[in-house]
């Protein structure tokens, strides 16, 4: 249903990612769907202290199918539509639908998903596309968890690779 898939702060500062593999997998399988409906595929670069532009921290994990050809955005907090210009790319080219996926759950995957609604898309997450670190208080799957009970029909709807792109 989505027309953009937004891929978010899959960079190698976050290599420890929980399940990283597996997310990573997903989302190259969604990639791959974007890419062969000729969809735009967006990818978000955080950078910060530790993650400057250029920097190894910085990069994209080498296993992403990230094409120079994609669109790319870089930003500082954890709202990918803050003074990144995504927005008005959006709405220029009239997507209403859009997919998250990415990292962290809790700063901004979550960040982004409310910010999205509030902007007034229609916002579809890869569910098994997200992912996260433990914290001191809970786990990255806790943390997942406790997330997508607050997103599911309210901010969001949940989708896997096996949901078609119409």
């Amino acid at each position: 249903m989505a027309q953009a898939l937004i891929v978010i702060d899959l960079q190698q500062a976050l290599q420890d990612l929980d399940q990283r593999d597996q997310v990573v997998a997903t989302v190259n399988q969604r990639i791959d769907q974007y890419r062969a409906a000729n969809r735009p595929i967006i990818f978000i670069q955080h950078t910060e202290p530790g993650m400057e532009i250029g920097s190894q921290a910085w990069q994209l994990f080498e296993d992403l199918h990230a094409l120079g050809s994609d669109t790319y955005y870089l930003k500082t907090r954890p709202d990918t539509f803050y003074q990144t210009g995504l927005e008005a790319f959006l709405k220029m080219n009239k997507l209403e639908n859009i997919e998250i996926c990415g990292a962290q759950v809790e700063f901004c995957v979550d960040t982004t998903t409310r910010v999205a609604y509030h902007l007034g898309f229609k916002v579809d997450l890869l569910i098994d596309g997200i992912s996260t670190l433990d914290s001191e208080l809970l786990t990255a799957t806790q943390i997942k968890a406790h997330h997508a009970h607050i997103w599911e029909h309210r901010f969001a709807e949940f989708v896997t690779p096996a949901t078609p792109l119409v």
